[in-house]
Parts: C-alpha cells; sequence; structure tokens
C-alpha cells in the first residue's frame, strides 16, 4: 500500500503540472518577461551586489557560452566550489544551461593538502566523475594540485573567466535545449550518519520539487534571505532554486556571516523585507539569543513582513519554535511564522511540511509505546514547553507530504507499509525521488527497486500528518524504552550556563558491554566570561558536567558515560550544521576514551590545533 498522506485542502491548492520544464526555463521566462525582482549576495561587511532577472540571465548564457568554448560538452559533469556569490549564483544555472550535469562542492577556496576538506573534495570530484571543476580565481591553483596529485582527470578553471561577459542587449534564448528526463544534478548527502552519497537528479526532479515546495509555502514573487550554505541541498534548492524558479527576489549570505554574527541574519531580514528564509534549528537558537541580549538595541528593526521561516534539517524542538517567535515578537514578526519542515537530498530536499502561518502540531506520547514502536498519546500532564518527563515524548509535526511526493512507513527491511501510529523506516517516493546513486567505490546502483527510497529516518503518521521520531542510526533504547538523541539534549541544554552553546549526545555501543551508554560533548564559547555569565560555578567545568548528570539520571534515569567539554568549533559537523555523531562515537570507540578522570585528550581526530583540546571529565 502507497500512502500519499495529504489532505483534501492540500490536493485542491497544488498543481497537476509545472509551470517550467526545467531551473534554466525558468530564469529564462522571468528574464523574457522582464522581472525586477532583485538576485544578490552580500560580501564582506556591508556590501551587496544585486542585478535583475534579464542581466541574471544574460550573464548565464555568457558563462555558457564560454564553458562550451572550453569545450565542455552536454552530459558532462562539472563540479563547481559553491563559495555563496553572484558569481556562483550565476555559474550554478550556467552549468546547466550549458547542458552540464552540476556536482557543487563545499566552498572552501583553498583545500589545504592532507586536510579533510581536500579529502572530501578528492572523494568528491573522483565519484562524481567530474570532467570539469570550476573554483574561484584565488583557489583555481590548489584545486588544480588537488586534481593532479589525486591523479584525476579533471580540469581546473576560473570562474570569473566566464562571469566577465557583457550583460546589455537583448535576451537571448537559451544555447541548449534540455530534455527534462536528463541528468541535472549530482548532490551528495551531508553524511551525518553514514559515508555520504551521490544523489542523481533530473531536471524533471528538480522542476517537480520546486513547484511543489514553492505551492505549499506559497512563495511567488516573494522575497528571501538564506544564509545556508549552497553546497547544500537545503541552502541549494530550498533556497536559491526554489527563489529562482518562482521569480522571487534572492539575497544570499554567506554562512561565515553568520557563523561570525547570526544577528546579521536578523538585520538583513529586516533591511531587505524578507517574506521567506529557512535555516537549521541551531541557527533559529543562535540568533534567538543573540536578539534577546541586545533587544533594546534592535527595537527599530522590522519583521511584520517575514511569512515563512522554514526550520529543519535536524530534531526541531517545540520549545525553540515557541521561544523564537516569543522572543522576535517585539519586532514584528508573527505568530506561526516558523514552520517544521522534513526532508533530504534523495528527495531533492523537500518531502513534508505545514501551510504558512498555521500553527505548530505539537503531541505528547507514551515513551513506552514508542519503545514498542507505536504512537501512543500520552496522559495531558506536561505541556511541551516544560522540562521533560522520562515516560513523555513531544514530537513536532512536519505536516503532510508536497504535491508529487508518496511517503511510507515501513518496518525496517520492509516494504509494506505500516498503518497510521506505527513507528517504522521512512520512504520516499515520487516525481521528486532519485532514481540513482552512486557510494563509495564508484558504484552506481537503483536508489529503490520499487520507486521508494528509504530514508534511515524513523517515523509514523498520525492523522495524516507526519512525526520524524529520529534517524534509524542514532536511535537507542535504555531501559526498554526508545530515546533520540535530541530528548536529551534539551533537558541538557536547560541546565548549562550560556556559555555551553551546544550539547550533543553521543550513544556508543562498546563491545564488550551489553547495553549502549552515552557520551556529551557540550561546545562552549570562550568568548563568554564567567563574570559576564553571572553564574557561582559558571567557569568549573567539573560543576557543569557533574550538574549535567544529576539531570540526566533524574529526568531519564539514564547514566552518562563520559563528559567533554569542547571549545566552539571542533565538534566534526555537516554542510548543514548536523553534528557528525556517528564519527564521534567511531572515533572516541577507537581512542579508548573511556579512562583516567581527568585526562585530557582529543577523542576523535580535527584538523585544529592542540590548543583546542577538550577537557574530558569521566564518569569512573
Amino acid at each position: 500500500m502507497q500512502h500519499s498522506r495529504r489532505t483534501k485542502a492540500d490536493r485542491a491548492a497544488e498543481p497537476a503540472t509545472v509551470p517550467h520544464r526545467t531551473w534554466v526555463d525558468a530564469v529564462y521566462a522571468h528574464a523574457r518577461n522582464g522581472v525586477t525582482a532583485e538576485l544578490g549576495a552580500t560580501s564582506g561587511v556591508d556590501t551587496v551586489e544585486e542585478i535583475d532577472y534579464p542581466t541574471f540571465w544574460r550573464r548565464v548564457v555568457g558563462f555558457a557560452t564560454g564553458l562550451q568554448q572550453r569545450g565542455v560538452r552536454p552530459g558532462d559533469h562539472i563540479a563547481l566550489v559553491m563559495r555563496t556569490s553572484l558569481e556562483t549564483m550565476i555559474a550554478t544555472v550556467g552549468v546547466q544551461a550549458a547542458g552540464g550535469v552540476l556536482v557543487p562542492l563545499r566552498a572552501i577556496a583553498r583545500p589545504r593538502p592532507g586536510s579533510y576538506h581536500a579529502h572530501r573534495a578528492r572523494d568528491t570530484l573522483a565519484l562524481g566523475e567530474a570532467r570539469w571543476c570550476l573554483a574561484p580565481a584565488e583557489g583555481v591553483d590548489a584545486y588544480a594540485d588537488l586534481i593532479r596529485t589525486a591523479g584525476l582527470p579533471s580540469v581546473a578553471l576560473s570562474t570569473c573567466e566566464f562571469t566577465q561577459t557583457s550583460a546589455n542587449g537583448p535576451v537571448p534564448p537559451p544555447p541548449v535545449a534540455l530534455d527534462p528526463g536528463q541528468a541535472a544534478l549530482l548532490q551528495f548527502s551531508s553524511g551525518s550518519t553514514s559515508t555520504p552519497k551521490g544523489i542523481l537528479l533530473t531536471h524533471r526532479n528538480l522542476a517537480a520539487n520546486a513547484t511543489a515546495l514553492n505551492r505549499r509555502v506559497r512563495y511567488r514573487r516573494g522575497r528571501g534571505v538564506f544564509w545556508l550554505p549552497l553546497s547544500h541541498d537545503m541552502g541549494l534548492i530550498g533556497c536559491l532554486a526554489s527563489s529562482l524558479f518562482s521569480g522571487s527576489s534572492v539575497r544570499a549570505m554567506p554562512p561565515e556571516t553568520f557563523a561570525r554574527d547570526p544577528l546579521r541574519w536578523i538585520t538583513e531580514l529586516s533591511a531587505f523585507r524578507a517574506t521567506h528564509t529557512a535555516g537549521p534549528p541551531f541557527g533559529y537558537e543562535l540568533a534567538g539569543r543573540r536578539v534577546k541580549d541586545r533587544l533594546t538595541l534592535l527595537s527599530t528593526l522590522d519583521l511584520s513582513a517575514l511569512q515563512v521561516a522554514l526550520i529543519g534539517a535536524e530534531r526541531i524542538s517545540a520549545a525553540l519554535c515557541a521561544e523564537f517567535e516569543q522572543g522576535l515578537a517585539p519586532l514584528g514578526l508573527r505568530p506561526h511564522v516558523l514552520l517544521p519542515a522534513y526532508g533530504l537530498a534523495e528527495n531533492c530536499v523537500a518531502v513534508a511540511t505545514r501551510t504558512p502561518l498555521t500553527p505548530t502540531t505539537v503531541r505528547s506520547f507514551d515513551r513506552r509505546a514508542l519503545g514498542e514502536g507505536r504512537l501512543v498519546a500520552a496522559p495531558d500532564r506536561h505541556s511541551a514547553s516544560t522540562s521533560a518527563d522520562a515516560a513523555v515524548q513531544p514530537l513536532v509535526g512536519h505536516g503532510a507530504a508536497v504535491s508529487g511526493t508518496r511517503v511510507r512507513i515501513t518496518a525496517t527491511g520492509g516494504r509494506d507499509a505500516l498503518p497510521d501510529g506505527r513507528v517504522g523506516e521512512i520512504h520516499v517516493g515520487g516525481a521528486s525521488a532519485t532514481a540513482r546513486m552512486v557510494t563509495q567505490g564508484g558504484r552506481w546502483e537503483e536508489a529503490h527497486p520499487d520507486g521508494f527510497v528509504p530514508t534511515g529516518d524513523l517515523g509514523a503518521f498520525v492523522e495524516g500528518e507526519l512525526f520524524v521520531v529520529g534517524r534509524l542510526k542514532e536511535s537507542f533504547k535504555h531501559a526498554g524504552l526508545l530515546y533520540a538523541p535530541g530528548d536529551l539534549e534539551t533537558v541538557a541544554a536547560a541546565v548549562c550556563p550560556p556559555s555551553v552553546t551546544a550539547v550533543v549526545v553521543v550513544p556508543v555501543a562498546p563491545e564488550d558491554e551489553p547495553a549502549e551508554s552515552i557520551v556529551v560533548f557540550l561546545e562552549y564559547s570562550p568568548s563568554r566570561t564567567a563574570a559576564a555569565e553571572g553564574a557561582e560555578h559558571a567557569g568549573d567545568e567539573s560543576c557543569i558536567a557533574d550538574t549535567l548528570r544529576l539531570a540526566l539520571l533524574k529526568e531519564f534515569h539514564m547514566p552518562v558515560r563520559d563528559v567533554f567539554v569542547v571549545a566552539r568549533g571542533l565538534l566534526p559537523r555537516t554542510a548543514s550544521g548536523k553534528v557528525q555523531r556517528t564519527r564521534l562515537a567511531a572515533a572516541y570507540l577507537a581512542s579508548g576514551a573511556a579512562g583516567v578522570p581527568g585526562r585530557r585528550q582529543m577523542p576523535y581526530s580535527l584538523e585544529r590545533p592542540a590548543t583546542g583540546m577538550p577537557t574530558h571529565h569521566s564518569s569512573l
């Protein structure tokens, strides 16, 4: 049985056909129609370069023509370093306008030889079968060296070689006639719980997903401000491509700008009169915290135009949604602007979300039933914003599947759909789902024989709405109850001082022990002093660790194996900001880090100087 999971209202509101066959056709149509919406990116502190659709399109055609003159042919795989800039936005469409298959590379201008980023770029180029590699002018030599050292057949070119073209004159036609069924994008999954894999998407896949997402979130000729990396599906497809598809204005902000100053996101939303934005939960948490600290100074900002703030890519806390909206309400932010969404690269990006400005569904379920694979409503003893209860699990609803996407819940490894209320692995299929993937070793394989792609996520439907329980590889059981790391992280974060910017719970399963246990990493910001925190033991790491242990023992009756205090920036994350828990768990087990109390050590391998070594607080 295959479940579409859309309400009658959703089906009535969403189109049966796509307005444009490809991203390229969409941009061409907007340019031909003289759409004057602004497309641009910030660079530096205050510099913004913005152009209209006709100008953007002429530069796209110039870029594509330049590629053709250098020998690029339709079907060539072309890697592109996805630095956030107007040049990259033009190149993204230009590669496809030339008939190429875009292979996004993480925006590392000059990958250092032997570094993790160099290895990741090399693997992407090799697995992506990239014939060409386009990089910023200042980094093209570094990529050429990487290609030569690895013995790859790619040719490194500078993007600026093709963007310095005239943007005057009439609107030209597309340089290549594109078939919607041909390959358009080979994007690599984030690799938060497994080795990244290449996901091949056609022009038809991308057009179907952009149409469905835009119609669901009512994004047409809107104004979007985004900071997610363009190498990631949520940044590239969910933000940039969906905006271009709808003829909307775009202001892209580099993720490093957000990392330095999360408030810049909020000020850009106000200055641009943005109607739409998106980000992962940690982004909203950081920005909300900074606004709360400086609300008086920010009182002149106006967020009343914002209609949709998509939140996804990782576990969503109901309390975070409420706190963010309440905290920014003095700046004009309307209720229910935050829109929980579920998606993944295997379905382009969007799988399910609600319609804008509707209250978020938060339900409390019985945790023991959850451990048995069932979602059963818990007694109404706690609200979602109160402290956790070991017997109760609040979950945020993600709405129904978007148009053209089918979702089924199956037993792990199975294909038959489970009934409502039963927890299983989420499978996706339909117009946006990939048909082919490339894995380590360069093996191309069908995504799934019956057209449904297993996601590795656990979830269930309740009254037609999708509830995501957690990652299949991250969920674990304790005393017969099923937990996701996010359950414990919410409680732990509540007892930590402001200097702790992230709490990460990692389940580990040593070979010589009968059950899984947990290790906790506390990421702190050295810039926040003990005096600023105003806590009695703000600088006492041992005290923080002990407080955390007691909180988790009290709420979940769960002992903590180890606690590590880590300087901000040392935890391994994906491009979208997800912590790579499986990488941490594997390195922890390999290091034998359950040793001597107070021993200072790095329980995982990172490319950072020794000054950032974590302090280890053992439970022994």
